[in-house]
């Protein structure tokens, strides 16, 4: 009966504990590519593949490739909705940086304050968390 259930355990950790090769996690496509060929698809990989182009020379081959397949139309809306959400994050980022040093401040008077009981401690880093929401969506 013993011999049973250690076969069973180590039946049971070889099975879970199987090694499993993750891949690196994919960035979706862009919408323009949605309904694209495998060829169409293929050439557009191929241009970002090369890694000895600057990114101004993939830009100018893309916009030909786009072309190409008329659609470039999309990949320059597509461009110009990347351009706005990198600079609404610089704008996010740079909110985040001028309010770092006030946040640190008010974190440390917390943290140094010792006539606080460790529960009000707690409730008081809460409460600090709570009104930070660009500290806390990072």
């Amino acid at each position: 009966m013993n011999s049973f259930f250690l076969a069973l355990i180590i039946l049971g950790v070889a099975e879970c504990g199987r090694f499993e090769v993750k891949k690196r996690p994919r960035f979706p496509e862009p919408p323009f590519l949605k309904n694209m060929t495998r060829e169409a698809k293929r050439e557009y990989l191929d241009i970002l593949r090369n890694r000895n182009e600057t990114i101004a020379a993939q830009k100018q081959q893309v916009l030909a490739w786009a072309r190409n397949y008329s659609i470039e139309a999309q990949v320059q809306q597509f461009e110009a909705e990347l351009n706005q959400y990198k600079t609404q994050l610089r704008a996010n980022v740079t909110a985040l940086l001028d309010a770092l040093p006030q946040a640190y401040q008010r974190l440390n008077e917390i943290t140094d304050n010792e006539s606080q009981t460790p529960i009000q401690l707690k409730e008081a880093l809460d409460q600090f968390k709570n009104s930070n929401k660009m500290v806390k969506r990072s």
